[in-house]
């Protein structure tokens, strides 16, 4: 994983070194900064460094920065041939859209693409939207010949943020091939290429396990201002519920913030769920572990699920039970659609999606 995150890096570093959009800088940040604005550790950055000062783009001892020894090589033309861009929110280290840029990124370098590394960005960030415009901006001067784009949510202007984003890059000529989330509210139409989990089926898959585990009072949790995707994996839950025989005469699609423990614990004494859909496996995290700190046991009082199957990569308490999406499938899926978009820009829309896989766990009493 460290091994495609940072060669992810070096891509971007070189695109930055030899495009010129370091001009006029000597030193590269440090470490430590280039760390915090990847989102990675710094062993992973070293070794990006270590690519780049064996291929003669920088030089210097540690302790001392990197200095840039090789300015802009390639010409504007030939990066624009080589270079795709990127963009998606930064959640963390091994979060699911850190682990479908490290996929892209190999799938692209194995077809004779670099991908380029906007840089970090956190979505309930304040400076979210002048972050982002100066990664379009930077990314439509460069003439990049496409971009990736997850689009954003968990926060308050995320669907204007979104559009602009998009018709930033379609006004400028370069296709955008969306992942994992419409930029509109379902049933609207989406008028861009996307590729994504089935997120319907997904939600539906998941729901019947609980079902299958006796559940009834069944609730999905979900952060305000989440991803338009948790709102199609609660329509599956909710048809699973129905096609279960469960016709719940109240709303179980609830939102609540992920460290809001006394709103938490509310929702418990009020509605006394026996399991609780979250709307991915870092909220099903939280959640479990607000519940045992109010004394709950999990699955004993409540059984807990989530999405994205994040127990493979990160040291929960317990796993969780959840749906593993088929990032590797995803990845190469996105690849292809851009370079046929690429080839045909008239081409019509695309809309991919993949069936996720029920991985059962602990959380549930598996």
């Amino acid at each position: 994983m460290a091994d495609i995150k940072s060669r992810v890096i070096c891509d971007d570093l070189l695109r930055r070194i030899t495009s010129g959009d370091l001009s006029g800088v000597l030193t590269l940040p440090a470490e430590g900064k280039l760390a915090e604005a990847y989102a990675c550790s710094r062993p992973t950055v070293r070794k990006a460094l270590a690519e780049l000062r064996k291929a003669g783009y920088i030089t210097g001892a540690k302790g001392s920065g990197s200095y840039i020894t090789r300015p802009a090589r390639f010409s504007q033309k030939d990066n624009a041939e080589t270079f795709l861009g990127i963009i998606f929110p930064n959640m963390g280290p091994e979060y699911f859209f850190d682990l479908l840029c490290n996929n892209l990124a190999r799938h692209a370098s194995e077809n004779g693409y670099s991908l380029v590394y906007g840089g970090y960005l956190s979505p309930k960030s304040e400076m979210l939207k002048p972050d982002i415009m100066r990664i379009c901006d930077r990314y439509i001067a460069q003439k990049i010949k496409g971009v990736f784009f997850a689009p954003f949510g968990y926060h308050p202007k995320s669907d204007q943020i979104n559009r602009e984003i998009i018709y930033s890059f379609s006004d400028a000529g370069i296709p955008v091939v969306l992942l994992d989330s419409n930029i509109e509210r379902y049933p609207h139409p989406n008028n861009f290429d996307l590729v994504s989990l089935n997120h319907i089926q997904a939600g539906y898959v998941i729901t019947e396990h609980l079902i299958e585990r006796k559940a009834r009072r069944l609730f999905f949790l979900a952060p305000s201002n989440s991803h338009h995707s948790v709102k199609l994996r609660f329509i599956g839950c909710r048809a699973a519920m129905t096609g279960g025989g469960m016709m719940p005469d109240e709303d179980i699609f609830v939102e609540i913030e992920r460290d809001d423990i006394s709103r938490l614990s509310r929702f418990i004494n009020e509605k006394k769920p026996e399991a609780i859909l979250c709307s991915n496996d870092m909220t099903a995290m939280s959640i479990m572990q607000s519940l045992e700190k109010l004394g709950l046991k999990i699955p004993g009082d409540i059984m807990i699920a989530g999405f994205d199957n994040l127990s493979k990569v990160m040291l929960f308490s317990r796993s969780i039970t959840s749906i593993d999406q088929p990032i590797d499938d995803i990845s190469r899926a996105a690849l292809n659609l851009m370079v046929e978009r690429m080839a045909n820009p008239r081409k019509p829309v695309s809309h991919i999606s993949f069936s996720g896989t029920l991985v059962t766990g602990e959380s549930t009493g598996e």
